[in-house]
């Protein structure tokens, strides 16, 4: 019955049996076939059609409610005893965090963990936050504003300010615009991100106008140094592109994109994360982010 519940749990995470079979490497026909055979099970409607979405029933919602905790649980405590075994961590981490000072933290943390092999997986804030509830990762880097989960565990790692990168790098034509403009156009990152979500009020509070939306705030430094307008973005990323004379830190100002540690209450206490928290405790400081 397992993978039964795991295709019920991939199509509520994915939302189309497409999505679900993509998630469990599997083919969309198996997807169906199990999720038909839990169905056949248990004698109830678990699951019906609403247009190219599946979509749960009430006997299908308060199944999930009741069994996801569960799965989660199981999956964690079976990957933590392949993890002893090949003294193997998962963390899966936010590609906004891995574009900025990601890559050089977990070069660090893996030289803190000697007797760990760590496992990175990249995803957007979002899909991790799903994964770890899911009990798909024990650990999640995320940056921006994070939903409320009652199963989750979170801690705040850092601040990271914002800068301001001026199109073309041409800094004193940005500094003249901010002073002579209530407010201030640039490309930033997409406003349904947690990012935005996280920093919106105090960037709007300092009259940028988030004009030209894109998918990464990389995308925005490479844009805004190609000429198409300033650009609004994490510190590691500015510094990335830019040199320090095209740019204009807002750390001062209050703005900056909080990033956290996230993992299920279960693994929070256990072993594994205490020494993982531990060396992201003593690595932090050092990173200059």
């Amino acid at each position: 019955m397992f993978s039964q519940l795991e295709a019920l749990l991939a199509l509520v995470q994915q939302g189309t049996m497409s999505a679900a079979a993509l998630s469990l490497r599997i083919s969309q026909s198996a997807v169906s076939k199990r999720i038909g055979q839990l169905e056949q099970q248990l004698g109830k409607v678990l699951v019906r059609r609403q247009g190219r979405r599946a979509v749960l029933t009430a006997d299908g919602e308060a199944l999930v409610a009741e069994v996801a905790p569960l799965m989660a649980d199981l999956k964690t405590a079976l990957s933590q005893r392949q993890s002893a075994a090949r003294e193997q961590i998962a963390i899966a981490v936010s590609e906004a965090i891995l574009s900025s000072w990601g890559a050089p933290l977990l070069v660090q943390l893996r030289d803190a963990m000697p007797n760990a092999d760590l496992i990175v997986h990249t995803h957007r804030s979002p899909t991790i936050v799903d994964r770890v509830l899911a009990g798909t990762y024990p650990f999640g880097l995320c940056a921006g504003e994070l939903p409320n989960h009652t199963g989750l565990m979170v801690e705040k790692l850092i601040d990271e300010p914002l800068m301001l990168v001026a199109r073309d790098g041409d800094r004193a034509a940005l500094e003249a615009e901010r002073a002579c403009q209530k407010t201030l156009p640039v490309i930033c990152i997409e406003e349904k991100s947690h990012t935005w979500r996280g920093i919106e009020e105090r960037a709007r509070s300092l009259g940028l106008e988030p004009k030209w939306p894109v998918e990464s705030s990389l995308a925005a430094t490479r844009l805004a140094l190609s000429g198409w307008g300033h650009a609004l973005a994490p510190r590691g990323i500015a510094r990335l592109l830019a040199d320090n004379s095209a740019c204009i830190d807002l750390g001062n100002a209050g703005l900056s994109r909080p990033a956290y540690l996230i993992c299920r209450k279960q693994v929070y206490h256990q072993t594994n994360g205490q020494q993982l928290r531990q060396a992201l405790a003593r690595l932090m400081p050092t990173l200059g982010a």
